[in-house]
């Protein structure tokens, strides 16, 4: 994979949900190792943001796993 898809993410920092609910994106929770381990886990179409509603609002200093800390529209 081209090194320019990596850098189509947005980081993320727990204020919200910031697209559309029907966006589809791909995330990266705080457990990923990575950002290749994020689009893995994501596929390659990603999920509507929607399915991810519990996951986008977290406080400063949380350190929850299931946090999405960087996110990318993909359709």
């Amino acid at each position: 994979m081209a090194e320019q898809a990596f850098q189509d993410w947005i980081d993320h920092d727990g204020a919200g949900c910031p697209v559309s609910d029907l966006a589809r994106v791909q995330v990266q929770f705080r457990a990923d190792r990575d950002r290749r381990t994020a689009e893995r886990d994501s596929g390659p179409e990603g999920n509507t943001a929607q399915v991810y509603s519990n996951s986008w609002i977290y406080s400063a200093g949380s350190t929850a796993a299931a946090d999405i800390t960087a996110y990318r529209v993909v359709a």
